[in-house]
């Protein structure tokens, strides 16, 4: 990787809590993205978020006010997409997903079926499991059959809630725990806290991990995968992790944070200040 940043930091950033809680945006959010453009810190949004596409997640953000176009983004499907295509090319996929899974897998290339008629007529060879509204009984059914017959089983994310404006909602991790209780088959799991996620997004942004700052939330998938993959992390207390919850997450992740902000503004401040210092 020769194309060395303009400068010697590149940040990732986490979308879900970090930038947003649901519909409402995070105070502040729009103002760190503006000041990395103009510090010129190179940065990708890296989200475990399996649903939407790059094209739906850059439009909600700028909705915000917060500047964003698709390729910008790196949601955990385009990572399990990536990662199918590497090792799994040529084998039909059984996806258990939505638009953003769904699209992902089209655009690497990838047979797949969301049929679980098919299931039972075909060989697969794949089942990749990301958020699915829609998750029945039959699908369970279908996915556990597959995988005891010697699928490999993919789950873009290991998340078992996600912040939504009720509160708490069932993430893919939940499902992931549903299919792999059926199966007996743990899956490999792609986006954060594995490093999978992170090597796509360093390839993606011509970065060194040592060059690279995991920004986010959640001391469990965002600092786990920034350790994970041998980066800098910065923890904010915008979502999941609080003061108040802090040292029990220290504890449950093994993670110490390498920077931690109370909010945004001392975020971007982070940021101005680690650039100067260059």
């Amino acid at each position: 990787m020769n194309s060395r940043n303009h400068h010697r930091i590149c940040a990732f950033i986490d979308l879900d809590g970090t930038m947003y809680h649901g519909s409402t945006k995070v105070e502040g959010a729009d103002r760190l993205i503006a000041t990395l453009q103009e510090l010129q810190v190179p940065y990708l949004f890296v989200t475990n978020n399996s649903s939407r596409t790059p094209e739906d997640v850059a439009k909600l953000l700028q909705g915000f006010g917060i500047p964003a176009n698709p390729q910008d983004v790196l949601t955990s499907a385009q990572a399990a997409a990536s990662y199918i295509q590497m090792k799994h090319s040529d084998k039909l996929v059984f996806m258990v997903g939505e638009q953003g899974l769904q699209q992902a897998l089209t655009e690497a290339g990838i047979r797949w079926t969301d049929d679980v008629n098919e299931v039972w007529e075909q060989s697969i060879g794949v089942v990749v499991q990301g958020i699915d509204h829609q998750f029945s009984y039959a699908k369970l059914e279908a996915a556990s059959c597959a995988i005891r017959k010697g699928a490999v089983s993919i789950l873009t994310n290991p998340d078992v809630m996600l912040p939504s404006d009720r509160g708490f909602s069932p993430g893919a991790g939940t499902i992931g725990a549903a299919v792999q209780a059926a199966s007996g088959v743990e899956p490999i799991i792609i986006g954060k806290p594995s490093e999978l996620i992170m090597k796509v997004a360093l390839e993606r942004m011509q970065c060194e991990a040592a060059d690279a700052i995991v920004v986010g939330d959640n001391m469990m998938t965002d600092m786990l995968a920034g350790v994970n993959a041998g980066c800098r992390t910065a923890l904010v207390f915008t979502g999941l992790t609080t003061p108040s919850n802090l040292d029990e997450y220290k504890e449950r992740s093994g993670v110490i944070p390498d920077v931690i902000c109370h909010d945004m503004e001392e975020m971007r401040q982070w940021f101005i200040d680690a650039v100067n210092k260059q």
